[in-house]
């Protein structure tokens, strides 16, 4: 596969899939076993999240300053709203802490065979949110901790991190827009997080010219964008269970080509 073409593969697929309740861990895997590696240069998938992760930071960027401006002038709720994302992003903290600890690699979990079991788990927590109507739109500290605790489970491929979180929600009485904008913004430090974690390898290897990386990052940045504003368009309607169609048909295509 040409190098260009892997990349804008690669691309696409982080940013429809990274905001879509639908795995883009997951989908790297299953198509890493259906076309050979797709994903194995570290610094490419790196910047892949980072394009995303600028995706996010635009998409938000009204609020974010808002949020910002209120933190330095002292503003009760905004630094409530910034304790309470922190909140959300310690429990996926700890357990990475503590694999590393227990010298556990999650990814040693990225195989096929994890996907039997993930999206079909996945498939059930969004047709579950079919026909909630929640109206909850204040964040408090326990739900904060409820969407971070359904944060760790994402850390497996074929559990979308955006899917349960905001479902978390749903099934708790939030409405939708509430709850993703919370699960997006949760989304910044853990993908920060990552970038951070991975940040030594950006500098020590990479197979792909300079000029190929610029092209995923601008891919997955845009792609990511589109599919943001998609996804609050699903929300409005009250569709996001739909999803659970598409999560069991590739739960179907990993047990067909688990046999």
């Amino acid at each position: 596969m040409a190098e260009e073409i892997k990349i804008t593969l690669l691309a696409i697929i982080q940013g429809v899939t990274e905001f879509l309740p639908v795995s883009s861990s997951g989908h790297i895997v299953l198509f890493d076993h259906l076309f050979g590696s797709m994903d194995s240069d570290i610094v490419l998938e790196v910047i892949l999240h980072f394009g995303t992760l600028i995706s996010i930071l635009y998409f938000f960027r009204k609020d974010i300053i808002v949020l910002i401006k209120g933190i330095l002038q002292s503003d009760k709720g905004s630094r409530v709203y910034a304790l309470q994302i922190i909140v959300a992003t310690t429990p996926a903290v700890v357990f990475v802490l503590l694999s590393k600890v227990l010298n556990f690699e999650i990814e040693s979990l990225f195989i096929l065979n994890t996907l039997m079991y993930t999206y079909l788990f996945n498939s059930v927590i969004l047709f579950a949110t079919k026909g909630y109507r929640g109206n909850n739109d204040k964040i408090s500290y326990s739900i904060a901790a409820a969407m971070g605790l359904a944060q760790v489970f994402a850390l497996l491929p074929g559990v979308s991190r955006a899917g349960i979180t905001i479902c978390t929600a749903l099934i708790l009485g939030y409405n939708q827009k509430t709850a993703a904008k919370f699960s997006f913004f949760m989304a910044i430090p853990a993908m920060l997080g990552a970038l951070v974690f991975k940040i030594e390898d950006i500098f020590n290897q990479s197979s792909f010219e300079m000029h190929s990386l610029a092209i995923g990052f601008f891919l997955s940045m845009l792609t990511g964008l589109f599919v943001l504003k998609l996804l609050f368009k699903i929300l409005e309607g009250q569709k996001l269970w739909l999803f659970a169609f598409y999560s069991m048909l590739i739960w179907a295509t990993v047990i067909l080509n688990s046999i």
